[in-house]
């Protein structure tokens, strides 16, 4: 009677059409022995046991990043929800301008704001000044106007024309900035804020805070600067 010899692969193949095959033959799997990474062979069982507890820390460690991410989440929507209650509450102009800044820079961490109001009646007096001009739209530089043609917020690093025209005074130090259109039943103006690190506002960055920012100020900025009875004064 010849001797029917069997390799590597039939036997593999027998084994995946009897998945049971070792139910009841516990003392073969601990027979059975698997190269190991660190050069020692370890039993099958052995083996199994390792690749449960690095699936584990792996799961562990994707827990413990998803609970980091509704952590910060949940921080954002807090300062969110109370920045935009501050532009709701705000009477008059300046007082949003001040608020929105300091909100910013104190809440969210930004290094620099600059506003820009298209509204040339507007007076504004101190350091608001620094952070808040006011123009006509179609003063707005080239360059702005190019980055801002899809009318969407933009994250990233500018150029050096775009950072001059947002930042004139800290141009040099900006690294990265996100900005958005502020639009509402026409164009009320421009807000953006600069960060000094220039990973900060990457381009993959989403962009769905400052989106909503945005339409919450412009909404208020179109019922401030049309009823405010200082500018209404200057505009009779």
């Amino acid at each position: 009677m010849s001797e029917h010899r069997l390799n590597g692969d039939q036997v593999a193949a027998w084994l995946r059409n009897h998945p049971d095959f070792f139910q009841g033959r516990q003392e073969l799997l601990e027979l059975l022995q698997l190269p190991d990474p660190r050069g020692e062979a370890v039993s099958l069982l052995e083996r199994q046991a390792q690749i449960l507890r690095e699936r584990n820390h792996d799961l562990r460690e994707r827990l413990n990043a998803l609970l980091s991410v509704a952590r910060d989440n949940d921080q954002l929507f807090e300062k969110t929800r109370k920045l935009v209650l501050t532009l709701i509450e705000a009477r008059a102009p300046e007082a949003m301008f001040t608020q929105l800044i300091a909100q910013l820079q104190n809440d969210f961490g930004a290094d620099t704001v600059s506003l820009l109001v298209y509204d040339r009646d507007l007076d504004l007096t101190g350091e608001l000044r620094s952070q808040v001009r006011c123009l006509a739209a179609d003063d707005l530089h080239q360059a702005l106007q190019a980055l801002l043609r899809s009318g969407n917020a933009i994250c990233g690093v500018l150029r050096d024309v775009e950072l001059e025209q947002l930042f004139p005074q800290q141009a040099e130090a900006v690294k990265s900035a996100a900005m958005v259109p502020l639009e509402w039943q026409g164009r009320q103006g421009l807000l953006a804020i600069g960060s000094f690190d220039p990973l900060h506002f990457r381009s993959s960055l989403g962009t769905l805070f400052i989106t909503h920012l945005g339409d919450v100020l412009s909404r208020r900025m179109h019922d401030l600067l049309r009823n405010y009875p200082r500018l209404e004064a200057r505009r009779a």
